[in-house]
């Protein structure tokens, strides 16, 4: 099988951190920067079976992965603001030559998780699309859950993320 070069870099460049107490893209952004800090990890997740049981083992930053690999996408996201921020988007696309396989930190009273199947443009808990059928001799157009394996992006909506607070935030992938 061939290996595959992890690249993290370009992991980082599709991050974003949202706070909604800013006004503008522009002021979000650089206020964001200085009252979160988010630190994005990847890495791979082996399953071995050990007297019959499934065994998870975690192998940190690995260089290079195999097709069907699992990676675990994890982002630390720390409020270094000195107050509460509240309404704080951190979205994470699904990396280049992979697949999201349908694993991630679930929604809580704390936080809410979307997934998106258009670039982030549009999210939903359950995104969907459209399929044209026939039925009984007519065409008709639906909307059907999108597959888990065609979500390009996965954004969880934090309510509050207090003083100090850090938290990680994950989702796996499939190497293609």
């Amino acid at each position: 099988m061939k290996r595959i070069p992890v690249l993290t870099s370009t992991l980082l460049l599709g991050l974003t951190v949202m706070a909604a107490a800013q006004t503008t893209p522009a002021a979000a952004s650089a206020a964001v920067s200085k009252s979160i800090k988010f630190v994005l990890a990847q890495d791979l997740i082996k399953t071995t079976t050990v007297e019959g049981k499934t065994v998870e083992q975690v192998v940190l930053s690995p260089k290079t992965v195999l097709p069907a690999d699992i990676l675990r996408e994890e982002v630390t996201v720390t409020n270094v603001s000195g107050k509460a921020l509240n309404q704080v988007s951190v979205g994470i696309p699904v990396p280049k030559g992979t697949e999201f396989s349908g694993q991630a930190t679930p929604s809580t009273d704390r936080w809410k998780l979307l997934y998106s199947i258009d670039g982030g443009k549009t999210y939903a808990a359950t995104p969907t699309r459209a399929v044209t059928l026939t039925e009984n001799g007519k065409t008709v157009t639906k909307q059907v859950a999108a597959p888990i394996n065609t979500y390009t992006n996965v954004r969880w909506t934090l309510v509050t993320l207090k003083k100090d607070e850090s938290l990680k935030l994950s989702f796996r992938v499939k190497v293609k």
